[in-house]
């Protein structure tokens, strides 16, 4: 999350601000909420007009950022989709562009035109069972003739259901491989999963034999980057969420009297929000640490990246729950948007890995 924004990042803040202020409004939220989770393409393909999924990708590749630092710019635009409790794969699309463009050998190209323009959706299916981490890949990609054959399960896919792109990562035998798969191929079955979101769609998707060309393969060192840009935009989303909550927060603890004063006078309540605001700041220097060092190709991103799993992943639920019991009886109902935020924050502690998964990370990064 930016703490100050670049000049150039102040229209793209608006302009997106504009969009989800008119698609994703409160009442519009709450209906996606209440029917059966699937992505509204229209609104997708309008969001990508916008430049929602080339933010990440080279200028030569179609994309380009707009001040220079794609990960700020693109830090942006979580923030406002945090803000909002916006639906759509905005972390997996972006995940899959900037892998496909960032490949050592061509792949597809037209599969990046069409996520680029919003014609096709792209989930990143990493997660195993309850582990994430790039280490923990048990899916084989073994080598056939005339390219690798694919088996495996993958769970908490983001997006899978509305899929028609799967960037599958899987074990190879020189590591650790990506291959771009389409929804179409014989062999590939996607079952949705209920989830505590019901803004987003998220599924388990099993490869059974199937069969990818060798075309079908990004080749480079992308695993742990690809890893870090998904928490990255996570976190500026999160961290946005949090922030938006808290000023709801402040308002009414401002304008809400109980025995002849207003309720933020009270000691109890005062020392409640200042927890929370350190969370909040504290969250947001070490999203806007993360992006600058992914922008800078800094060797402490992945440190980077689990500290703020860490503090994000509990602070932020800790900090809902905390305007709940304050809003009292009204934050609780259906109509409120406290619980959108509680459940968006309560995903996103899990999904790329839970704090206490990280916390191991750390010591293993650390060597400990």
């Amino acid at each position: 999350m930016t703490t100050e924004l670049e000049v150039e990042q102040r229209p793209l803040r608006d302009a997106a601000r504009k969009f989800l202020d008119h698609h994703a409004s409160s009442a519009q939220v709450h209906e996606i909420a209440s029917a059966t989770p699937a992505l509204d393409r229209s609104y997708w393909t309008a969001a990508t007009d916008l430049g929602w999924t080339s933010l990440l990708v080279p200028e030569g590749a179609g994309g380009g950022s707009i001040s220079g630092h794609p990960f700020a710019d693109l830090g942006v635009l979580a923030e406002e989709s945090g803000r909002h409790v916006a639906p759509g794969p905005l972390i997996p699309c972006n995940v899959v562009a900037w892998v496909l463009s960032h490949a050592n050998t061509p792949v597809n190209g037209d599969a990046l035109s069409a996520i680029l323009d919003g014609s096709a959706v792209a989930a990143w299916a990493l997660a195993e069972g309850n582990r994430w981490g790039p280490d923990t890949i048990a899916a084989r990609a073994e080598r056939t003739a005339d390219g690798y054959v694919i088996r495996g399960v993958k769970h908490v896919v983001e997006a899978a259901p509305d899929a028609d792109l799967f960037l599958v990562t899987a074990r190879v035998a020189d590591g650790i491989g990506h291959f771009l798969v389409d929804s179409s191929q014989p062999g590939l079955t996607v079952r949705p999963q209920r989830g505590l979101d019901p803004t987003r769609t998220f599924g388990t998707v099993e490869f059974a034999a199937v069969h990818v060309p060798e075309t079908a393969r990004c080749t480079g060192d992308l695993t742990e980057l690809a890893y870090c840009a998904a928490i990255a935009i996570q976190a500026a989303e999160t961290t946005a969420s949090m922030r938006h909550v808290f000023d709801m927060t402040i308002a009414w603890v401002t304008n809400r009297y109980a025995f002849g004063r207003v309720i933020g006078s009270y000691q109890a309540i005062k020392h409640r929000l200042a927890e929370d605001l350190l969370a909040v700041e504290a969250a947001a220097g070490v999203t806007a640490g993360l992006a600058a060092a992914l922008d800078a190709g800094s060797p402490d991103a992945s440190q980077l990246a689990s500290a703020a799993k860490v503090h994000i992943g509990d602070a932020a639920v800790t900090l809902v729950q905390d305007a709940i019991q304050i809003h009292g009886g009204i934050g609780m109902t259906w109509e409120h948007d406290l619980h959108l935020h509680l459940r968006r924050a309560s995903t996103n502690r899990v999904v790329y890995g839970s704090p206490a998964e990280h916390r191991e990370r750390l010591c293993q990064l650390a060597g400990v």
